[in-house]
């Protein structure tokens, strides 16, 4: 491992890795204080500009869906609509489950794993379901699973 310095930026040989990082310049406090009084300019104007992007986004209009069928935890047809089960907004998570695999995503049942009380949603209007391609038995009965056809 060795190091060289060049102008204000270091670079570090590191077994067949050459990693560079920025070292700031160095100044007085009243210099720092300007450079972050025209960054704060710049960060206000990129912060508009996002709330404005993503109000945008909110007035955007919707599409009509067409007609799409899911099977319910008990294997039966179920539509979309109705698994929203009266609920204005739908949360979906799809578990990257499949089909006849002993072992199943590991990230997916580590995250799933975690959601055990989804009662908060309710004063959202909000409902949550695991979308998976197949019926799986092993979780909760306090969630929905539902399988793509």
């Amino acid at each position: 491992m060795y190091g060289v310095n060049i102008s204000n930026v270091h670079a570090v040989y590191i077994e067949g890795w050459l990693t560079m990082t920025a070292l700031p310049t160095i100044v007085d406090q009243d210099t720092w204080q300007a450079e972050l009084d025209q960054l704060r300019i710049r960060e206000k104007a990129a912060t508009r500009e996002l709330d404005a992007v993503a109000a945008q986004r909110r007035r955007m209009p919707a599409v009509r869906l067409p007609e799409y069928t899911l099977k319910a935890e008990d294997g039966s047809d179920v539509s979309l609509a109705e698994v929203f089960d009266g609920h204005s907004q739908l949360i979906t998570y799809h578990h990257m489950w499949t089909p006849g695999n002993t072992w199943q995503c590991p990230g997916c049942t580590g995250l799933t794993a975690q959601w055990a009380r989804l009662d908060f949603l309710d004063g959202y209007d909000a409902r949550f379901v695991i979308v998976t391609q197949t019926r799986s038995t092993r979780y909760s009965p306090t969630r929905s699973v539902s399988a793509t056809p």
